[in-house]
């Protein structure tokens, strides 16, 4: 799907194997606070196995999607959910510096939500990553759990109904 933002198109599509060289080129492009946020430590680069982890994903279970920046083919954001029990799959999102706070993480989330096939999103951040609160808070129809312990903070939010994916929240 493309989408547009302000100065920018991307293209969001599932991930691939043919993208551990867009992956790795993505992560160093990244500012070291922001991929603190991502991966709660300082992360420069991906070993083989974790690109393997990343871009070898079934989606089904392992949904993941790249946006990509669509004249230059750049990495822009990636967007993941991993299912942990029947009903609930952790999310991990990550844009680049120069395309947050657009709604572009936001319009991530609700494409996996479409795909993820469960009711409840869980995410593991760093208690003072206040735009990451925001967005998973903002995007639930209510918040199950909230819990801050040694500096990361679990949130789990139940989703939009599946008949409602996409549709604006009241």
């Amino acid at each position: 799907m493309l989408l547009t933002l302000p100065a920018l198109t991307v293209l969001i599509r599932p991930i691939t194997p043919e993208d551990k060289p867009l992956l790795s080129a993505g992560l160093r492009m990244l500012s070291p606070e922001t991929a603190m946020r991502r991966f709660l430590s300082p992360k420069v680069s991906f070993s083989a196995a974790e690109l393997r982890y990343l871009t070898e994903v079934d989606q089904v279970d392992h949904v993941a999607l790249v946006a990509v920046d669509a004249l230059h083919g750049g990495l822009v954001a990636v967007a993941r959910s991993v299912r942990v029990s029947e009903d609930t799959a952790e999310l991990a999102i990550v844009v680049g510096d120069p395309w947050q706070r657009m709604g572009l993480g936001r319009r991530m989330i609700e494409l996996l939500a479409e795909r993820a096939n469960v009711d409840k999103f869980s995410g593991t951040m760093l208690a003072t990553n206040r735009g990451a609160v925001k967005l998973l808070r903002g995007f639930g129809t209510h918040v199950d759990r909230d819990v801050i312990e040694g500096g990361v903070r679990e949130i789990v939010v139940q989703l939009p109904s599946r008949a409602m994916a996409g549709a604006p929240m009241v």
